[in-house]
């Protein structure tokens, strides 16, 4: 348990160590956050903000996880860092992009889902002939899959999925970062519980160097994670969940990303049948934001219903 503890401390203070020179710096060359003019009002004050912090916590996880696992022995670990990194660098290149366009837009959609797609098909095919059963577990059985094709593609839908969900979920200062450690944090549980202790350093190392850049992100926020932080820590989810069999378990202890992600899907699609909305906006978090809650409100909600969902997902 000291042991344990001590993994998920050391993550902190290497992530905490890491990300201070990447503020400055960020600030020195004046790298900030486009914000999108169709978002809330109230984020416009927040323009200017340095963003691509999120490089400092990939960076920690990254090399934690070459010390404390022996990827060569466990080679799986060292293809979830590399899905981690290929997603992180499609992020800090849209993320580049909008910084010095000086406006939201960076990579198109099509090239982004196509960088995405082609990093989540490498791991799938790496998993699906390394040995790795072809099973998609859910709460009470396992499905197993005849056709290997089949199951690439329903993983490259969960990574990919996963990715933009967390993305989506990266629009209040701290809400991302919280909901993402807690998750992790719930994965640590998982693979204690199913005696995995390489996921277990996996999810302790995420957890720690997450939570850790709360100090940065919390409102007011010093630094924005960016798209290198959120598509990289949906993807390094999705991905873990995989090498556990817990895909469709994600959907729970992740379920903070689901409920994000469809509040957009139900969104466009009522809009488009009855030109009507539901929400006053989307994501579901900046719906609550025209509401008049306060960001904090809204942040500390979503880390409440995260949390639950996370024990939920522990013990079911």
């Amino acid at each position: 348990m000291i042991s344990l503890i001590a993994v998920f401390l050391s993550a902190a203070v290497v992530s905490l160590l890491a990300t201070f020179p990447m503020v400055w710096l960020l600030s020195l060359f004046k790298l900030g956050q486009p914000v999108r003019e169709e978002g809330p009002v109230s984020h416009r004050a927040k323009a200017g903000t340095p963003t691509m912090g999120g490089i400092g916590f990939v960076i920690t996880i990254f090399a934690l996880i070459l010390i404390l696992i022996d990827v060569e022995f466990h080679p799986q670990y060292l293809a979830l860092l590399l899905l981690t990194a290929a997603f992180a660098a499609v992020g800090l290149t849209d993320d580049l992009l909008k910084v010095f366009r000086r406006q939201n837009l960076g990579l198109t959609f099509r090239q982004k889902i196509f960088l995405q797609i082609a990093a989540a098909a490498a791991f799938a095919i790496y998993m699906t002939f390394s040995g790795h059963n072809l099973t998609l577990s859910g709460f009470l059985s396992n499905s197993g899959f005849s056709d290997p094709y089949l199951y690439q593609f329903l993983l490259i839908f969960i990574i990919v999925g996963s990715a933009n969900a967390a993305n989506l979920t990266d629009g209040l200062n701290g809400l991302l970062a919280g909901t993402a450690g807690i998750a992790f944090l719930a994965f640590a549980f998982l693979s204690v519980k199913l005696h995995v202790p390489e996921a277990n350093v996996f999810s302790l190392v995420s957890a720690g160097a997450i939570l850790a850049f709360l100090y940065f992100n919390f409102p007011k926020a010093k630094v924005f994670m960016g798209d290198v932080g959120s598509l990289a820590l949906g993807a390094a989810l999705a991905g873990l969940a995989i090498i556990l069999h817990k895909e469709l378990r994600l959907m729970v202890i992740g379920g903070i990303f689901v409920i994000e992600a469809l509040s957009v899907i139900i969104q466009v699609m009522f809009y488009k049948l009855f030109k009507r909305r539901i929400f006053k906006m989307a994501p579901l978090h900046h719906h609550f934001e025209l509401m008049g809650w306060p960001e904090i409100r809204i942040v500390l909600l979503f880390w409440s219903i995260a949390l639950i969902l996370g024990i939920i997902g522990i013990v079911i």
